[in-house]
């Protein structure tokens, strides 16, 4: 008998039965499929070039995604650019279907969804610009991450940029230690929701009943705490999955060098930057990691910080010359940037002089500085549309200090891009972003993105698996009152804002909804100013999140 073959049947077969396990696990519990900002292909182009690498324009860009779930991560990019060719390849055919009625319903006409393994995929598949994988490799056993390294070394295009996302140690270990216990208190569970139950249950123990001698206990309760502000299905799939294999940086790297690969970096290159997490750690950092290679420096930063996920770009080795140690910051003036920021109270106690924001994701900014003020009201102003250097550098200037001449301004802004961009405030792209060959003014007919009211819909079943989104790529979920959501239907492009200010008078006037106070208005008159209210908040609403053109 020919062992050889025999071997290759039984690794065959365990793949097989991996993939039965992996696909049974996500048709029972649907995973909801959304947009990643840093996984865009308009992204991954541009933090590529902060990396020293060109990439391929978008507009024509073929994109692949390895365990696409329901497309949630490829539709923003399908939509904005209809002359793409954007592919999607999943183990669970629920949740292919899932996206494929929502490709239907849309009439996207170049998104194709495919239920299959990827170890399926072979070079006659095509070439790809973007190939990208996100919450797979960590998840998969060791043959289909070995498959994963074939696709990127066969089928990524020459100038192509690859990206995969995995957990990562150190910063796992703590995870490591609770995910054992809760697979050891959750084993012989008879049902998944008694499975999952018994495996929270063991967060108490690892937090509330952890002694205080265990010197692994700041570490286990930051776990423990971070945990429980997931939702259950992230820890059944994180923590309850028969595969969860996180690595050391370098073990990927290493990986990925026996496939002719080379990893650039982390797909948010601020990330890669020591500087990001203070002086103390730039200085150290610096030290033990001067005339080390890229990949070492890299690792070295992720001791420094605890890192536990790691989102590498990845591109033929043959470009390895190309990849710059760390990422260029006078790159900055080369790309687009973007931003909303709404003034808040400002905290207790605070400076006199600090100014406090909160973007439209939800994070906090305080600054006193006129020149950051200045680009965030800037940004702000013209959002969701971008801005070039150039342009921004026109609207800003006088209100940059020390700007004396072209020089000292050009310097002063992109010191101020700087500062943004490790904080991770801004939305930045090579080229010009979806909206802005939009007018997103909010004018006497707003229009929605394509796809968000019908998938805000579908999502009231709670089996559906696709998420909201917007074409910053950004995942969008917002709460709307009856009223609002009665306004969200009738927002097509063609009705004004008077239109459907005088639409929802006459409904909240009929007792159709009741006011966003929950109060009925059945029967009152002039209510004209009540509806012009609630339409214009939502608006307003609908604008900061992007979900206008």
């Amino acid at each position: 008998m020919n062992t050889e073959n025999t071997a290759a049947l039984d690794l065959d077969d365990a793949t097989q039965r991996a993939n039965q396990e992996i696909t049974e696990a996500y048709d029972k519990r649907v995973y909801t499929s959304n947009a990643f900002p840093f996984s865009s292909p308009g992204h991954l182009r541009a933090a590529a070039h902060l990396y020293g690498l060109e990439s391929v324009p978008l507009e024509n860009a073929r994109v692949l995604e390895l365990g696409c779930a329901g497309g949630g991560n490829l539709l923003p990019f399908a939509l904005a650019y209809p002359q793409a060719h954007v592919v999607g390849v999943d183990l669970s055919s629920v949740q292919v279907n899932q996206g494929q009625e929502v490709v239907q319903a849309l009439g996207v006409q170049n998104l194709h969804l495919h239920a299959m393994s990827l170890t399926d995929i072979t070079p006659e598949f095509g070439q790809f610009d973007y190939i990208i994988a996100h919450g797979v490799f960590s998840w998969v056993p060791p043959e289909v991450r070995e498959a994963m390294m074939r696709i990127l070394r066969d089928n990524l295009s020459p100038n192509g940029i690859g990206y995969i996302s995995y957990n990562t140690y150190p910063g796992w270990k703590a995870g490591d230690i609770v995910r054992d216990a809760m697979l050891l208190h959750s084993h012989g569970a008879e049902t998944d929701d008694k499975k999952l139950a018994r495996a929270k249950a063991m967060l108490n123990l690892l937090s509330e009943g952890i002694a205080s001698s265990n010197p692994l206990a700041p570490s286990l309760r930051a776990a423990v705490a971070q945990l429980r502000k997931q939702s259950d299905y992230y820890i059944a799939h994180e923590y309850l999955e028969t595969f969860n294999n996180p690595c050391y940086l370098l073990e990927f790297v290493n990986l990925a060098d026996q496939y002719a690969l080379t990893q650039v970096g982390d797909a948010e290159p601020h990330a890669e930057m020591s500087a990001t997490y203070g002086q103390n750690v730039q200085l150290n950092h610096s030290l033990v990691a001067l005339g080390q290679p890229r990949e070492m420096r890299q690792q070295y930063l992720d001791f420094a910080v605890g890192r536990n996920f790691r989102k590498s770009l990845v591109v033929h080795q043959s470009r390895a010359d190309d990849v710059l140690v760390v990422p260029d910051m006078e790159r900055l003036a080369d790309l687009r940037w973007a931003g909303q920021f709404t003034e808040v109270e400002p905290e207790a106690n605070a400076p006199k002089g600090r100014i406090s924001f909160r973007s439209y994701k939800n994070r906090p900014l305080h600054t006193s500085d006129a020149a950051v003020l200045a680009v965030v009201r800037a940004l702000t102003a013209v959002w969701p549309a971008s801005l070039s250097f150039d342009t921004l550098l026109e609207r800003v200037r006088p209100e940059l200090p020390g700007a004396e001449d072209d020089a000292a301004a050009r310097k002063k802004l992109l010191d101020t891009l700087q500062t943004l961009f490790r904080l991770n405030s801004l939305r930045y792209t090579l080229e010009p972003a979806p909206y802005d060959a939009a007018d997103t003014v909010v004018n006497d007919a707003p229009a929605l993105i394509p796809g968000f009211a019908y998938i805000r819909e579908r999502r009231a079943d709670l089996e559906f698996g696709v998420g909201t989104f917007n074409l910053w790529h950004d995942s969008i979920n917002i709460r709307l009152h009856e009223a609002e959501a009665l306004v969200l239907k009738n927002i097509d492009g063609q009705r004004s804002r008077k239109q459907l200010a005088t639409m929802l008078r006459d409904a909240l006037s009929r007792g159709d909804v009741v006011s966003t106070d929950g109060k009925s208005l059945k029967g009152q008159r002039n209510l004209d100013a009540t509806a012009d209210k609630i339409v214009g908040k939502l608006l307003d609403l609908l604008k900061r999140q992007g979900l206008l053109v």
